[in-house]
């Protein structure tokens, strides 16, 4: 009965997007090419709280497993900003949950910016964006920089973090709404052409959760993304960062 339950949940988890997509007029014309839609102009650049709005730590580049300014065959590893547009440097965008929750949303970001400077090593938040459960977006990483959130695929790829938990319960629709928002955003600001969870490329992780990836599909089609991890390529001059991985769960 619990089994049952949790795919209860999970349906209507998928429902949310569903609703949404169903509610708006239709904005993308799938050709039978098997190419890219075209996207009509998509809504503007949602509020999004800066990183001095909520309190975050500067970029610590005596990190331990970030260390120092990248350079190719010396520090490879270190921070790597983007030497191209950010319209070239980007091709997916990869979805997380952050598996811990504090008290409020600040909160939250407060003890992952801790976790990824302090237990992983890393410079700053692994993480681009981040969505709480009320919908409010809050800035992470410089999309200029490379980020620390998939291992193995972070160069190339630009993280975005739902807070929750969500293996035990389903994002909200203020949550989805706004994660919507700001995918079509980044997808006329960097042009990427997939959307995927963080199990596609670390199969070893539970992240984004079975509540979340639910809603994986449909986040990418009402956005003109595809959905998968084929559309990965790594940076030709660049190693991928720090082979950590962002979290286990």
């Amino acid at each position: 009965m619990a089994a049952m339950g949790a795919a209860g949940g999970a349906l209507a988890a998928g429902g949310l997007i569903a609703g949404l997509v169903a509610s708006r007029p239709q904005i993308v014309v799938l050709p039978n090419n098997g190419a890219l839609p075209e996207l009509q102009p998509s809504d503007s650049r949602p509020r999004i709280v800066s990183r001095s709005e909520w309190g975050a730590l500067s970029v610590d580049h005596t990190a331990r497993n970030e260390n120092g300014l990248y350079r190719k065959g010396s520090n490879p590893y270190g921070w790597y900003v983007y030497p191209a547009s950010l319209r070239e440097s980007y091709q997916t965008l990869i979805i997380h949950h952050s598996a811990v929750y504090e008290a409020d949303g600040p909160a939250t970001l407060m003890e992952i910016q801790r976790l990824h400077r302090e237990d992983r090593g890393w410079a700053d938040v692994g993480y681009h964006f981040m969505v709480d459960k009320d919908g409010t977006i809050y800035e992470g990483r410089a999309l200029t920089a490379r980020g620390a959130h998939t291992a193995g695929f972070n160069t190339g790829s630009a993280g975005i973090c739902l807070l929750g938990d969500f293996r035990f319960e389903a994002p909200s629709k203020d949550q989805l709404d706004a994660t919507l928002s700001l995918i079509r955003w980044l997808v006329d600001l960097l042009s990427p052409t997939h959307l995927a969870g963080h199990q596609q490329f670390n199969p070893a992780t539970i992240c984004p959760g079975p509540f979340l990836s639910a809603e994986m599909e449909g986040l990418a089609r009402a956005a003109g993304l595809r959905f998968g991890i084929d559309g990965y390529r790594p940076a030709a001059d660049a190693a991928d960062g720090c082979g950590c991985c962002t979290c286990a769960l």
